[in-house]
């Protein structure tokens, strides 16, 4: 229903961001500056995201588009929702984790309809339109079985004023998962929608440019996606957080850890 939609995104991270973000990578100086949140702000996250904002008036006009550095017809009902840049710290420290996001969302009910994530540096495209299930290089995905903390790997980012995201890292550590923190929302969630890479990934930053595409890839690999409440969130707004996990069972123990670990 989506392919014409889901080629142009494919195109435009393989053949637009993809080049940029490498281009920026292997040069010395990335012209890095720092925004008013503290985090950094490459060339390459803003040439990338006005590369995605005219291709989308050149092929899509009647769409708009939300992206974390600037936007275009932000209230229109199809929007793109693009991260430029997912992962600007290790970009910026020429650490190849970083990947560009972009998914296609209707404002009717704030969920995506095309998704992509693209690894520039290992060639990974990850893929999804809703409905038709999610593919790595057009290999189907599927995400892992694990339903306990044991032998499991979880990526947790959480704000500390909010979530005492250290407590929920002793609690997984003690009951025998792994916990890192990989600075990339995108690359890690992907993982999740790759077997059994990554087992849950979560991050209490609400922002819709670090989640739509990851959360339809990785809900079309079989997985689940939700705030951190453990409820349905919209992908065109900011919202409480964004949980993606493997399956059903090890979704709501992280929920429950969750809960009952607040500050």
């Amino acid at each position: 229903m989506y392919n014409k939609e889901l080629e142009f995104a494919k195109n435009l991270a393989t053949k637009d961001a993809g080049k940029i973000m490498r281009h920026y990578f292997k040069a010395e100086d990335k012209n890095v500056v720092w925004k008013k949140d503290n985090t950094p702000l490459t060339q390459a996250d803003t040439e990338v995201n006005r590369k995605v904002i005219a291709m989308v008036k050149q092929h899509f006009p009647e769409h708009g588009v939300i992206g974390e550095e600037e936007s275009y017809e932000p209230e229109r009902q199809l929007v793109w929702v693009v991260d430029p840049i997912d992962g600007t710290v290790p970009f910026s420290l020429s650490i190849p984790i970083s990947t560009f996001s972009l998914a296609l969302v209707d404002r009717k009910d704030g969920q995506p309809l095309v998704a992509v994530v693209f690894d520039p540096y290992l060639d990974h495209l990850y893929f999804a339109e809703k409905g038709s299930g999610s593919y790595l290089n057009g290999q189907i995905l599927k995400t892992s079985e694990v339903s306990d903390f044991k032998r499991g790997y979880f990526y947790i980012s959480g704000d500390p004023a909010i979530y005492d995201v250290g407590k929920w890292i002793k609690v997984i550590t003690k009951k025998g998962g792994k916990c890192m923190n990989l600075i990339s929302f995108a690359y890690s969630g992907v993982k999740v929608a790759c077997g059994g890479q990554l087992t849950a990934v979560c991050m209490s930053y609400g922002s819709p440019w670090d989640s739509a595409a990851v959360a339809l890839i990785v809900q079309e690999a079989g997985g689940v996606a939700t705030d951190l409440d453990g409820k349905e969130r919209r992908y065109d707004q900011f919202a409480n957080g964004i949980l993606l996990s493997a399956n059903k069972t090890i979704h709501s123990k992280v929920i429950d850890l969750i809960k009952t670990n607040k500050t």
